[in-house]
């Protein structure tokens, strides 16, 4: 009875860790899907689909030159007409190559379904589409300021974490804000001790 009083101890406390690592994010919802950009979704999933930007015409993609939000709602409007009832779309870019998202259902409905575990560059959690779960505290801003050659997500990304790195070397965290027509920046934040 003992050992499985502790064996239960031991089983939410590892539970609870997983859910205090930095890397956990809440992703947005937009159209009716989670959106997982540089990211992966902790509740299980199937693939049910995919799509891509191959073969575009959209004149909001050719415009921006490949920026993220329209290349992004490109993906959700045709992932909505592949598949009405997915979940949530796994975002895939690649600088000079055609954008895709892999369509997800999860197998359950569950709060955890907007939970996902971000990935990391350089050293720094960066936020897309998504804040994290733990609380943080603000920094500071960093933006591009117009200076980038490239609109497309990963160069903006690299360009953000790289002013990052340079104006706040212990950052752990950058929640980066993508706007199309506007100034791209990523808002550098610490995650408060527990």
């Amino acid at each position: 009875m003992i050992l499985r009083f502790f064996i239960s101890v031991c089983l939410i406390l590892v539970v609870a860790a997983g859910y205090s690592q930095e890397n956990i994010g809440v992703v947005n919802k937009m159209q009716g899907f989670y959106i997982f950009t540089d990211s992966q979704p902790i509740a299980e999933y199937e693939v049910v689909g995919e799509v891509s930007t191959a073969g575009h015409d959209d004149a909001d993609i050719s415009k921006s030159k490949g920026q993220y939000q329209p290349v992004r709602d490109f993906l959700l409007k045709a992932a909505r007409k592949v598949n009405y009832t997915a979940d949530g779309l796994i975002l895939s870019f690649v600088n000079d190559g055609d954008d895709k998202a892999v369509i997800i259902k999860f197998k359950e409905n569950s709060e955890k379904n907007s939970h996902s575990k971000v990935n990391q560059f350089q050293g720094v959690y960066v936020f897309t589409d998504s804040e994290p779960m733990n609380e943080t505290e603000y920094i500071t801003t960093v933006s591009d300021r117009g200076k980038s050659n490239s609109f497309q997500y990963h160069a903006l990304k690299e360009k953000l974490i790289y002013i990052c790195r340079k104006e706040q070397p212990n950052a752990k965290a950058l929640v980066l804000k993508l706007v199309y027509g506007g100034t791209d920046s990523g808002d550098v934040v610490r995650f408060k001790a527990k």
